[in-house]
């Protein structure tokens, strides 16, 4: 089953110590990118949250964001940093040697200064809350996914059997093609001759070549299997989207070489109608993981 690319969801949590709140946003991408924002959290949170991003998407571009409301009791304290006083304390003494300035600090004057205090910030969450925020998140994106990827699956079915019927049109006429052939070497041979009596050998052998240079049964035969491939691709599970465009590629190569060997208007004609498909489901195959 196909699973599209693109998607989104949120998801809100609500814990003894405030409530959490996810977002995530898929978009197309040819590789997997994830770009995740986390509540602040050591680097293994993070690397965790990010595991649980590439087990379920794997192809994409993955935003995901984290976000929390606390409560009053989950805020973090203030304290003062030492270190950047005694740097101002410093100053105001290399100050005084230097310039010969009298006067001192006082705390309004410290506290005054850019830095003294320092905030730090409370997690207020447990790793594993955050991960579980992130599991939660990341299986309601896949529901939509696959949502998506369901609707992709129906519109490949459908232009599949355009191709299917297109392809059989084209087998059914072939045979009638050699048929017109025959005839339009007959009257050119009459015409040329001035006479009802035509060489049979020398029909024959043109028809022959006829149906050596231009016969496209190996290349109907190529293109049914391809449309095979394509369909079991999509009854398979997990990421298929480069296949699919590779079995593309191939199915284009196929009706181009129908389309170049055959001088027959009806047959060209679902030639085009073919390609107009084929270039429908490129397009579809873009939003496939």
């Amino acid at each position: 089953m196909p699973k599209s690319m693109t998607g989104f969801a949120k998801v809100e949590m609500e814990y003894a110590d405030g409530k959490v709140y996810g977002e995530a946003r898929a978009l197309n991408n040819r590789y997997l990118e994830i770009n995740i924002k986390l509540p602040r959290i050591d680097y293994t949170g993070e690397q965790k949250a990010r595991e649980i991003v590439r087990r379920y998407v794997k192809r994409g571009k993955a935003d995901i964001t984290i976000k929390w409301d606390r409560t009053s009791t989950a805020y973090g304290t203030a304290r003062i940093n030492e270190d950047v006083v005694r740097q101002y304390i410093g100053l105001v003494e290399t100050l005084k040697q230097d310039y010969g300035l009298t006067g001192g600090l006082t705390v309004e004057n410290i506290l005054g200064f850019k830095d003294v205090i320092a905030y730090e910030e409370s997690n207020g969450f447990a790793e594993d809350v955050l991960l579980a925020a992130v599991e939660s998140l990341l299986a309601r994106l896949d529901e939509d996914r696959t949502r998506e990827g369901e609707l992709i699956r129906a519109d490949l079915s459908k232009r599949l059997e355009e191709i299917a019927r297109s392809l059989g049109e084209i087998e059914e006429r072939q045979p009638l093609t050699a048929k017109i052939h025959e005839e339009r070497l007959r009257e050119k041979m009459v015409e040329v001759t001035k006479s009802s009596s035509i060489d049979e050998v020398r029909v024959l052998q043109e028809l022959a070549l006829y149906v050596e240079r231009l016969d496209i049964t190996e290349e109907i035969v190529r293109l049914k299997g391809h449309l095979d491939n394509f369909r079991s691709t999509l009854d398979t599970t997990g990421p298929m989207g480069r296949k699919l465009d590779f079995i593309i590629q191939e199915m284009v190569r196929e009706t181009n070489t129908i389309g170049s060997k055959s001088n027959d208007l009806p047959i060209n004609e679902r030639v085009i109608k073919i390609k107009v498909e084929i270039e429908k489901i490129r397009e579809q195959v873009q939003n496939v993981e």
